[in-house]
């Protein structure tokens, strides 16, 4: 039975049980920053367990894409190794919404997989929680399993999503494989962890709420939450040892074999792995691209960017060239007909990869020479240090997972630790320090809701109802005292989807203070002021946007949207937002697109933007269901949350319609004119525009015609020719600049004799710190050469000029072990903040300024 067939089967078996048919979700988990990915068929319906969101339906089913590569769940390391374990699987799952409990699910999960798959119950086991009499009782007084077959388990059986959210006991089903498989003991059981006894089947009893303090609080309602790995349920039916071994991965194989002249079932065991890690990383990060994300070096993009580089090194082991590209295709090929969404964006992935995988072979290759060279110094110790793994990560982009696979392959072992403190080191330099998933530590009844009147209206009076000092709700705050007030209603827009807060006045007993923050804490508006008078629970406030910022806002939220439309108009519709901020000032938006836009498709993009504004089209809001408004076509975001029994969909005529809870123009000549500023790239894969509009577009169109008005009279040229005069002149600069270097070139070969005056020997080791003022890091690199030419050692060259220091560090490659590169850029950036790159012959970088003789003695200590 085909992976197909089991879908259908899956399907079909419980919209006959009354369970309404949902799509899977986006991998992109929508608002919920507890997790990386959608790792569990209920991520989606996460606020439907909690009670905050209530459905049309109290019975659903779904087939769940998910990623395990980061976060509470991570399969990463074990893919490849095991027969079991993937990054992206599909989770079959059928759920009740305080509808049915425990007996239903168990008997809902026997049926289906011994009477519609036909698996044979003699071979199936169960366990449950050791909490669990109930379902240990369902399971042998109703369903007739033996006492023998039923285990009772810890841990293991008690499910949570995250660290925070909707948790439960679950009781699982197991499928003997048979004594050939596993451990062989005689005493194997679904305890053993071995591979003889699969779990196929784990249902969770949704009973608590995971508090950030670990405590588990009762849910209003109970539910259950199934998980069931399509792959693992192919692996038991179609009989293989492998969830490699079903036609999951079959046609990425056969694509692999062609490529590359390996065979699957004929090579050796380190080949199989390497088929097993490419086929499910292909899987994985091209259904992570698809769905808006991008390799980088932060959160989400960094797990994406681990799981293509694992699969790189790999990929060594099967052939040189880069056949990602093509696995995706075939992979995009059989399954567009469950997800479309990956023909659609079948340029982009192919983009993404080839692009990731050529930024990584030449680093690649230098990265793993440099740690060879590193392990066969160390080979004593058999020990990575945190520093040198971090040094490989930051220089040469080693995902500390590469570090750990190309260690264990000999025998080394890699200070985690001590990587993390250098990786948050470098986070507290840069300012990027981790973000606080863990929520507002202020308690809020629940009942507190505040009506946003902000759609209709500027300005409200209406009657506190809570007040919060510091993490305390109180009923009096006393004149001075910075608080959050919520009121019964609120014209103040809190940020969301991209938009801004709101920017307003609050009065108070005929007092004024000024709006200082805004955010939502369940369905409370909370507004931050500092109290202009004595607050108490139950007075009377009138709040007051500020409508310049109000328009401005609305008329930047439309123009993304027409934008967004514009975009897939003339690029084509694998563009998707990968994210926007609309101001007052400006709109940024992040689309999905593999190249830079040409100056004429930015134009064109421009103008289709303009001549929709210019036809004045009516924007036209509707209230509806999220099933209604998909089904016209109306556009929905990945990483947005929507209520899906009302939601709010804008419409432009028949050019744009998406899903939006902002505030909009009522129409788009209202907007008055649309100019891009800006257009870069972000990441592979991910570019950002920059636009303004109204006034602001118009004060950009005057401040580029004064510039232009002013270059034509400098350089007394007319405009049409104001560029040519400019190539003109900058190739007259570049002819010079030539003639500069070489001058330059000619001085530096005349002054090496000098400055090899001041070298002096340590041992048998030449070595010099030269001030190089006026040299740049490519002169320097040159200088340092020329040195070594003339004497091998270890020279340093420091340039101090416009507020900042310069540094090249050149070591001749019989002293490497001596002078070690990985142990000096640590202590450069200790000692004077000077960061930089390279290898274990050259480092390169800068820093702010220092004194060159106190670095000179301090070098000069550190090498002795």
């Amino acid at each position: 039975m085909k992976s197909l067939e089991l879908r259908s089967k899956f399907f079909d078996y419980f919209v006959k049980h009354g369970h309404e048919k949902v799509a899977s979700s986006s991998l992109i988990p929508a608002g919920d920053p507890t997790i990386l990915f959608a790792n569990a068929g209920m991520n989606q319906f996460k606020d439907v367990f909690l009670g905050n969101e209530k459905r049309s339906y109290k019975r659903a089913v779904s087939i769940q894409k998910c990623v395990r590569a980061g976060g509470k769940h991570n399969d990463l390391e074990n893919v490849g190794f095991t027969q079991r374990h993937l990054t992206f699987f599909e989770m079959m799952g059928n759920f009740s919404f305080g509808d049915y409990f425990k007996k239903e699910a168990i008997q809902f999960a026997w049926d289906f997989l011994t009477k519609e798959i036909g698996l044979d119950s003699n071979e199936l086991y169960v366990t449950v929680h050791h909490s669990d009499q109930e379902s240990y009782d369902i399971w042998h007084e109703i369903m007739g399993i033996p006492k023998s077959k039923i285990f009772k388990l810890g841990e293991s059986n008690f499910w949570q999503m995250g660290d925070v959210g909707p948790c439960g006991p679950c009781t699982e089903i197991f499928v003997d494989r048979g004594p050939s498989v596993g451990c062989g003991s005689k005493d194997c059981s679904p305890d053993c962890g071995c591979d003889r006894f699969l779990e196929v089947w784990n249902n969770v009893f949704m009973q608590f709420s995971r508090q950030a303090d670990g405590t588990d609080v009762l849910l209003k309602q109970t539910g259950v939450d199934t998980g069931m790995g399509l792959e693992r349920l192919a692996l038991v039916v179609q009989k293989k040892q492998s969830v490699f071994e079903t036609d999951a991965f079959a046609t990425i194989f056969a694509k692999i074999e062609q490529l590359t002249g390996h065979s699957y079932q004929n090579d050796s065991d380190d080949i199989r792995a390497a088929f097993n890690v490419l086929g499910d990383h292909i899987r994985s990060s091209t259904f992570l691209i698809s769905d808006g994300c991008a390799p980088c070096n932060e959160g989400r993009g960094y797990v994406l960017r681990k799981i293509i580089r694992r699969a790189a090194l790999f990929a060594q082991k099967l052939t040189d060239e880069n056949i990602f590209p093509q696995l995706a295709l075939v992979l995009i090929d059989d399954m567009k007909s469950v997800y479309p969404e990956l023909e659609s964006n079948k340029d982009r992935i192919a983009s993404v990869l080839t692009l990731e995988i050529e930024r990584f072979s030449d680093n690649l290759i230098r990265g793993k020479r440099i740690l060879q060279e590193h392990m066969s110094a160390h080979a004593s110790t058999k020990s990575i240090t945190g520093d040198y793994a971090f040094m490989l990560y930051d220089t040469y982009g080693f995902p500390l997972e590469v570090t750990k696979l190309i260690a264990l392959e000999h025998d080394f072992i890699v200070d985690e630790t001590g990587f993390e403190k250098s990786m948050e080191a470098q986070r507290q330099r840069s300012g990027k320090k981790m973000k606080d998933t863990s929520g507002n530590a202020a308690v809020l009844d629940l009942s507190v809701k505040t009506e946003f009147t902000g759609y209709q209206s500027l300005s409200e009076t209406s009657k506190v109802v809570a007040l919060i000092v510091g993490d305390l709700s109180v009923q009096t705050v006393t004149q001075g005292t910075e608080c959050w007030v919520a009121a019964e209603k609120s014209p103040f827009y809190v940020a969301c989807g991209g938009q801004v807060n709101d920017q307003g006045l609050v009065i108070i007993a005929s007092k004024q203070t000024p709006l200082l923050d805004l955010k939502k804490m369940g369905e409370a508006i909370l507004v931050k002021i500092i109290a202009p008078e004595k607050i108490n629970v139950c007075d009377t406030i009138t709040m007051s946007v500020v409508e310049r910022a109000r328009l401005h806002t609305m008329k930047n939220h439309t123009a993304t949207h027409l934008l967004q439309a514009a975009l897939q108009n003339i690029l084509g519709n694998g563009i998707k937002q990968a994210g926007s901020i609309v101001t007052p000032e400006y709109l940024r938006f992040d689309y999905t697109h593999h190249k830079p836009l040409t100056l004429d498709e930015i134009k064109a993009v421009e103008d289709l933007v303009n001549q929709k504004i210019w036809e004045n089209i009516p924007v036209v809001i509707q209230q509806t269901t999220y099933k209604e408004a998909t089904s016209r076509g109306v556009t929905a975001f990945f990483g947005d949350k929507y209520n899906l029994e009302n939601v709010r969909a804008i419409s432009i005529s028949d050019f744009s319609a998406e899903l939006c809870g902002g505030t909009h123009v009522r129409a788009t000549g209202d907007i008055g004119l649309f100019k891009i500023t800006e257009e870069i790239a972000l990441a592979a894969g991910q570019r950002r525009m920059v636009a303004v509009t109204g006034y602001g577009a118009l004060q950009q169109f005057q401040q580029d015609f004064s510039l232009v008005k002013k270059l034509c009279q400098d350089f007394k040229t007319k405009p049409q020719q104001l560029f040519t005069t400019v190539e003109e002149l900058s190739n007259k600069i570049k002819e010079q600049q030539k003639e500069i270097a070489v001058f330059k070139s000619a001085a530096i070969k005349n002054q090496i004799p000098a400055w090899l005056q001041n070298v002096e020997m340590i041992g048998d080791l030449a070595f010099a710190i030269i001030d190089a003022k006026g040299y740049g890091i490519d002169e320097m690199r040159t200088i340092a050469q020329e040195l070594q030419k003339q004497k091998p050692g270890l020279y340093v060259l420091l340039s101090v000029q416009d507020g900042k220091s310069s540094f090249v560090a050149m070591v001749d490659k019989k002293f490497a072990d001596r002078v070690v590169f990985a142990d000096l850029k640590p202590w450069l950036a200790k000692e004077f903040g000077m960061q930089g790159g390279g290898n274990n012959l050259a480092l390169q970088g800068g820093g702010p300024v220092i004194d060159i003789s106190q670095f000179a003695k301090k070098l000069t200590g550190w090498l002795q």
